[in-house]
Formats: C-alpha cells, structure tokens, sequence
C-alpha cells in the first residue's frame, strides 16, 4: 500500500491572510516544502513552525478559520470605513479607560504564548497576579476594623480606579469580549455613556401634545415661547381632566424650561425659514468659503454698486457757506449711489463713480477707470500717494443689477476683451471681496460723518440723518478719494496675511507683469459717444474743432459729403472714429486738425468754447493763444473740481455738444495747427519761434496730462481784452498792443503772431485788408491766413 503523498495537500498561504488555529490568531510568515512558518497576529516576534500534514488536520476543525487578504492595506480601509470606529473618537476618559484594558489583555496574550498560563480560571488568576507583578500594582487591602483608619477602595466601576489591577473574572470578560467582536476595539468601551434614566415619563397623549405646540414655534406668526407655553397649559389641563374622568394617571405638568427643550429640538434652518423667510434663513445658514482662487493681479475683478450710507446736501460747497440758516434747511438732501471696481488679487480700488441712481453708463465710466492711471485725481483730492492700478482685465464679475445686465454695459466690457461673468442674482457670496469692502467704507468712512442713516432702519432710530446732513456731494467725493488711496491701500488687510492692498499690489505686478492697457483707438471705439456729423472740405466739425484726414478727403471726393457714424472720446479729443459706410464695420480714425488738443477732455473744452463765445463772440475767428490761455485759466481755476469730476458726474451726452454748438454759432472756430503757424515769421525784436512748434502753458506740455497743473510755476503774460465791453475794432488794437485784462486771471503771454495785411506770393492767399495800427506800414511782412467758418 502506497504512503500519502504529504505535499498533496499542501495549501499556499498569503502574508495578508489571518488564520484563527490553536484557539488564537495568527499570521503566516513564509511557507517552505515542508510546511508554514506563522506569528501570532500581537507579537510578530516569536514564530511557530507548523507543517503541511498537520496544518491539514487543523484545517478540517470545527474552529478553524482561514480570512484571506484580511491585512491588506484595501481591506482594512473598507473595514474601518463600515465600522466607523477609531479609539481617537472617544472622548478622553473613555480613551484612557480602552487603552488600560489594552494593555492589560497584550500582556495576557504574551504570557498565553508562553506557555506560562492558560484560558482557565486559575490560568486567569496567575496572569493577573503576574501583570500586576509586572506593573508594579496591586489591589488594595480592605479593612474591615472600623477603629483603622485605611484608605479605602473608591466605589466599584469608578474611573479612579484604573490603577487597580482587575479581578480574573474581570479579564477573562475582557479578553472574551473582544475576540468575540473580532477585535473591535469598541467593545471595550464600558456604558457608562448610556448610564441614566431614559424612560419617558409623560403619556404618548402629552407627548403628542407637547410636540405639536413646539412646532407651533415654527410659524410666520412669530410666536413667542411664553406664548406658546401658556397655550399649552390650557389644553394640558383639559386632557388632566379627561385623564381623571377615564380613571387614568395624570401626568405631571411639564415645565416652561421642559418646553423651551422641545422647541430647541426643532430644525434651526426650518424655524428661520418659517419666521424669517427663505432668503433671509439663507443669508443666516449659507456656506461660506475663501472665493475664488486668483493667484496674480487683474485676474478678477469684482464691480458692484453701494447707496452710501450717508445723506448729502444737493449744494455747491460755496454756496452752502454763504446760505443764511433758514435757507439750509430748505436745501434737499439725498443718498447717492457708489459704483466701485476692485481687484480680488490685491484689493486694490481701480474705479469709483458717484451717480444719483443705478445706470449703465455710471457703470461703463467707472470701467473705464480701470484703464488708465488716477493719480491725478488722487492729487487733486489732495491723496500723498499714488493712485496708478491700471491695466487689462482678465475676467470681469457683476451681479444681476439693470445697470449691468444692459446691453449698453455688456457691448463695451466685450469690446475690451473681458471676460464677463454675471452670478445668479441674490447670491452676494458669489461676489464676496466687493461686498465686504462696502462694509468697510461704511464701518472705517461713513461712521465718522453726520447724517449717517445706519443702514437700516432699526440703527437708523430716531437719529434726524437728513437734518444732520453737513456735507456737501463734492466734499464727500473730495474725501472718499483720498480715504481709498491714502488709508484703505496703505491698511493691513487680514485678506491678505496682514499685507496692504498696495504692497499686494506691487509684489504681484513684480511676479507677473498686467496685459497692457487698450490703445487710444480701441478705447475710444468701446466707451466712446455715438453722433451724427456731416462731412465736408475742412473735415468733420465737433464742438468746433475739425478732424481730417487723406482717406476722409478721398472718400468724399468718391461719394461726397454725408451724414456719417461718428464715435468720439470724452477723455480724448484729439482723436475720432468714424464710419463711412453705415452697412460696415470698419472705423477709421481721424486725427484733430488742432493737434494741442491730443489728450484733452472733452467737458474741459466745451467750458473753455463756452467762456470764449462769451468774451470773443464778435471776432470771426479765435486765434489759438486765445485759445491755449482760456483752457489754461478754466483748468487753473477749477484744479480740484476738474479731479473730483472723475469720479462724480459723468461724460458730456450728445445734447450737451449738441446746445453747446449751438451756442458757438455761426462765426466761431478753431483755427489749424497749419493755419496758426505754418508760416509765421518772428517780429523783429521777438525771440524766433520755431514752425509747428508754439510757446505752450506748462499744464499742456505732455499728452494726456491731467485737466490741471501739477507742479512747477506758471508764467504770468498779457491777457487780451474783453471785447463785449469796447468795439471789435479797440479790442484787436488793445490785443495787438498787449493790453492785461484785470478781471481775467493770469495766463502765460500767447505767441506773437503775424497779421500783415500784405499779399501773399501764393495763389491761395487772402484777398488785402485794412493796415494793422499796431504796424508800421512798410514793412513787407506776410498776413497769416485765417479760414473763416461762414
């Protein structure tokens, strides 16, 4: 007869198996042709040898358990996510209570390895005996001699008596308890977590009764809590006396501090829902979070508009001095509304716009403001530092306001390359970083002014706030400015780590320089004003000035004269868009034929045209020194309105043009760079003077300077005459003569320019008139040209 084949049942154990075999668990080290190596699962120091004929006999027991992959790493992931327990969740007393059994039950294991004890009961004692030994404890004697004072045991299942070593019976308990839930370390939490009286002590009738008037609670009627209480008692003194009618027991009265108990049981969110209202509930329990992610400058930047909580007086500052006091209060008084753009990155303010109302163009304007250097205005509000954040947007954020859902707004952010991006209305979070700089305007600002209305109407109070009312809307503008540019940017911001806005600001632009700002024609084709113009020799005329060029003259002499699309900055006259074929979208520009009005603003020259037809009305044209010192003296004269304009009422609108040409009338222009000094000869005696090239005021020395002069002295000249006051005829002598003018400021002395009446050698020239009386006849000079508008 054949011998069994010993490897025929050889079984190929796993190191992530558990086997359960000679009553303990344990975990195979390596297998060999001979048989297993296994450790137990506690102390993977000491190994057993076992080999494959008699791991076969102990497989076929009853108490045999074989767990494959119980140790991998997904496996016991997934158990630990079913369980849902760690001993880190327990509270403290509880952990030290877990981890005490721990070691009590790691030692017993150890001497069970041994061989030193066993699972009996005498088996238990020894171990306890021995562990105790081990950690230096033992159980305290108990004296039963009332005349001995010994300190006795705290009372049995106290936590003060972790230091006692456990009965044998008690470790047993452990020990069985926790291989029976496959060690899980939760069953060695003891109860006292579930110690106390849990039974009811109301009847299922004043149960109900009691729920159901907490639920009351949650009601638009806003009950209060004594209210709902007192309700309750009546209809539980009605069900006492059915209760004592039917022979029942009557339930003990449940107290008011009973019930506030069952209404805090309640859904916090359902209450604020019932007696608040859903959006305000949302605003109370809505998620809140960082905002977006940006990680340089420009990348978002946030637009909203804020009716500032303040009431203005409707008054100039001058006037309102001079008003007599039962004037003032007749005076209105209104809030204005603040539209501000600011970039998330740095917080830094890149516009503000003060309007009466929420519009789209207060919006556009205030865009636009992003685009362009505002120190300026900053100086001119007398800020100490610069206001210079500018440059292309990346992503534009507004809400669902009528000022920025108009199409009028969305056309001109696209046109600049935005990203414009309109959350869901109603949802303030999805637009945090602006939001939250209202508030500090109001807390850091508006606190500190007279005629605060609070916010709302229940920190309004009885507080007269439009009685109270002292600043006019000019001033606040003047002080709004320089608390954003000196304060707010020069702030720790807790947003940014304690950084300011403007440290942020610099630092980002350093790591990634911004997208340039649009070019001047891109700019003025997406903000600029639409109007109507025909065209003709000269050019297209707007507000008196004319605007040419080589391809205008050729289309005209194609098509002829038209009425065409004309597009015009109000921040830059020096330059327009116009559209000659309505059916296409190509623009051309055409630049102003009075080329020192490259970077002016549009409402400066309307107010200079204005006060021009006012002293020059009778002269034909109006030589350009005139013109240089009358802009010069408008923008001296209003430095700081001219800075607080930026950011309180908005671009000229096409009737104002519209009246102001009117106004000029037939006779008023603005004589060409070609036609004022192309061919000029200096006077005898007078400093040459270069062609092209005339003595300028400093305020007009570079492009696109402010509205008014920074800095430097202004050289004081001769100021020509009124001519409303004398005859055409003594105001051209008086200018010639170099007359002052004490009613007008002092303004830098014009150029001296030729008006010799003699012929020209040209066959252009102007037919001869009267003799100059500030020349000497004979003297062979050459007359300037002068186109006269008829």
């Amino acid at each position: 007869m054949a011998l069994p084949n010993p490897l025929g049942a050889a079984v190929a154990l796993r190191p992530d198996d558990r086997l359960f075999i000679f009553s303990e668990y344990w975990r195979p080290v390596r297998s060999s042709r001979d048989g297993h190596w296994l450790a137990p699962v506690f102390d993977r120091s000491s190994e057993i040898f076992i080999t494959h004929y008699d791991f076969e006999i102990e497989r076929k027991g009853v108490d045999f358990k074989h767990e494959i992959d119980w140790f991998r790493p997904e496996c016991v992931t997934s158990r630990m996510a079913d369980q849902g327990f760690f001993l880190r969740h327990l509270p403290k007393a509880d952990q030290n209570d877990v981890t005490d059994k721990i070691r009590w039950i790691r030692e017993f294991y150890g001497l069970l390895r041994a061989g030193a004890v066993d699972r009996t009961s005498k088996g238990y004692a020894a171990a306890v005996v021995e562990i105790s030994n081990k950690f230096g404890v033992s159980r305290a004697f108990v004296s039963w001699d009332v005349d001995e004072d010994v300190k006795r045991r705290a009372n049995r299942g106290s936590r003060k008596n972790r230091g006692v070593p456990p009965s044998p019976a008690t470790l047993r308990r452990y020990v069985e308890h926790l291989e029976a839930a496959e060690f899980d370390l939760s069953c060695l939490r003891d109860g006292r977590f579930r110690s106390g009286n849990r039974r009811d002590r109301f009847s299922p009738e004043t149960r109900y009764l009691l729920e159901q008037y907490a639920r009351k609670f949650a009601s638009y009627r806003k009950l209060t809590r004594l209210n709902l209480y007192q309700r309750f008692r009546g209809v539980f003194a009605r069900l006492s006396r059915q209760f004592e009618d039917e022979g029942r027991a009557i339930d003990s009265t449940p107290s008011y501090s009973r019930f506030c108990l069952e209404i805090a049981k309640l859904n916090q969110f359902e209450v604020d829902i019932a007696r608040l209202g859903r959006e305000r509930a949302g605003r109370k329990w809505r998620n809140l979070g960082i905002g977006p992610d940006v990680s340089w400058a420009l990348e978002r930047v946030e637009m909203d508009f804020y009716q500032i909580d303040l009431q203005v007086l409707l008054v100039e500052a001058a006037i309102w001095e001079n008003l007599p006091q039962h004037l003032r209060s007749q005076i209105d008084r209104s809030r204005w509304y603040l539209c501000v753009a600011m970039d998330v990155a740095s917080r830094c303010v890149l516009g503000m716009k003060l309007s009466r109302s929420e519009n789209a163009k207060t919006a556009v304007e205030t865009l636009r403001m992003c685009f362009y250097d505002k120190s300026h205005i900053g100086r001119a509000a007398g800020a100490l530092s610069l206001w210079d954040m500018c440059g292309s947007l990346d992503s534009l954020a507004t809400d669902m306001g009528v000022a920025f859902v108009n199409a009028f707004f969305a056309a001109r952010a696209i046109s600049v390359l935005a990203d414009v991006i309109n959350p869901p209305a109603a949802q303030p979070q999805l637009r945090p970083f602006i939001e939250r700089f209202f508030r500090t305007i109001k807390e850091n600002l508006l606190k500190r002014f007279e005629g605060n209305t609070g916010g709302s109407i229940q920190e309004l109070g009885d507080y007269p706030a439009q009685l109270r009312a002292v600043l006019t809307i000019d001033q606040f503008a003047d002080l709004l400015v320089r608390w954003c540019v000196d304060v707010y940017h020069n702030m720790q911001h807790d947003g940014l780590g304690r950084e300011t806005p403007r440290d942020a600001w610099l630092r980002l632009t350093r790591l990634k320089k911004p997208r340039p700002c649009p070019d001047q024609r891109r700019m003025r084709e997406s903000f600029g004003m639409d109007v109507l113009r025909r065209t003709g020799r000269p050019g297209i005329r707007i507000a008196g000035l004319y605007y040419n060029s080589e391809e205008l003259q050729a289309w005209c002499r194609a098509k002829g004269d038209a009425v065409v699309d004309v597009r015009i900055d109000p921040e830059n006259i020096g330059g327009i868009s116009v559209r000659l074929d309505p059916k296409s979208v190509k623009w051309i520009s055409l630049p102003c034929r009075t080329r020192f009005m490259q970077g002016r603003k549009l409402r400066d020259w309307l107010l200079a045209a204005s006060d021009l037809r006012r002293m020059y009305g009778e002269v034909a044209d109006i030589r350009m020194p005139i013109v240089l010192q009358a802009i010069e003296a408008i923008e001296r004269t209003h430095s700081r309105a001219a800075g607080v304009a930026e950011i309180g009422p908005g671009e000229p609108t096409d009737e104002e043009i519209a009246n102001c040409e009117r106004e000029l009338g037939i006779g008023f222009s603005i004589p060409s760079d070609e036609e004022m000094f192309g061919d000029a000869e200096p006077v005898d005696g007078d400093p040459p003077v270069r062609s092209g090239q005339p003595t300028l005021p400093s305020s007009f020395g570079a492009a696109f300077g402010r509205s008014f002069p920074v800095g430097g002295s202004i050289a004081k000249g001769p100021m020509p005459a009124d001519p409303v006051a004398t005859s055409a005829s003594s105001a051209a002598a008086e200018r010639e003569a170099g007359v002052p003018d004490p009613s007008v400021p002092d303004a830098p002395s014009a150029p001296k320019v030729r008006t010799d009446p003699s012929p020209r050698p040209d066959p252009d020239a102007d037919p001869p008139g009267p003799s100059d009386p500030a020349v000497p006849p004979g003297s062979g000079r050459r007359r300037n040209p002068w186109t006269k508008e008829k």
